[in-house]
């Protein structure tokens, strides 16, 4: 009786023994192969492409430098970069790493497409750089002096470019500079006077100052006047 449980027994342990194995082959042969196949094809199928973009800092506030990676895993079909919808002038500096040097601000547009037909339409916007004119924060007229506070808060003002220009055209110098404070003085012409204002970026602010008399109430014109700014 004994002898008869003994073989049962070893004949259950080989069976459960076929059984695991076939079990671990199935396993191993056909389902993980399924599972890796079919998951490779459905990446390689929605994949899309991928790629960096760095913008630089500006030391002058009129340039920077743009550098972009393409981190994509399939070769591209197609691609296209443009800043303000113009096509941005990349230089290849690596292994799938491109520079451009830019001189404005604006809207950096990416479109890139792989060979699999999944693409990516992405932007970047790039406000680092000075495009601005300066900005006129006060003026007054006082005896004939026009006086000015200027500032930019970006590049600065070149104050070496201040000058104002006459309704004849005469190029006038002003009669005093204080950078410190922005201060700037000019001898107002009768006939108006126009002032370029330029940033050390060469943006430029060009106001134009005239003094309109005003007549007194038994309409005789007075001395004074109210000063005028276009």
């Amino acid at each position: 009786m004994s002898q008869r449980t003994a073989y049962r027994r070893t004949a259950m342990r080989g069976s459960n023994s076929i059984l695991d194995s076939e079990v671990i082959q199935l396993l191993l042969f056909y389902i993980l192969p399924f599972i890796i196949i079919n998951s490779i094809i459905f990446f390689l199928v929605t994949v899309k492409p991928k790629y960096e973009v760095h913008v630089g800092e500006t030391h002058d506030y009129r340039t920077t430098t743009v550098t972009f990676s393409i981190k994509s895993y399939l070769p591209l079909k197609e691609v296209t970069i443009t800043l303000n919808s113009e096509p941005l002038d990349l230089v290849r500096t690596g292994k799938r790493t491109y520079q451009a040097v830019i001189s404005t601000n604006g809207i950096l547009d990416v479109y890139m497409k792989n060979f699999n037909g999944m693409s990516l339409s992405e932007y970047e916007v790039i406000d680092i750089l000075d495009d601005g004119a300066p900005e006129l924060v006060s003026y007054d007229v006082n005896e004939g002096i026009l006086s000015l506070v200027v500032k930019d808060t970006q590049s600065g003002i070149d104050y070496t470019s201040l000058h104002a220009t006459t309704a004849s055209g005469q190029i006038v110098a002003p009669l005093s500079v204080d950078q410190a404070n922005g201060f700037v003085t000019f001898q107002l012409d009768p006939g108006g006077l126009t002032v370029s204002i330029k940033d050390l970026s060469g943006n430029e602010y060009l106001p134009s100052f005239s003094v309109v008399k005003e007549a007194s109430s038994d309409d005789v014109s007075s001395d004074e006047g109210q000063l005028m700014v276009q």
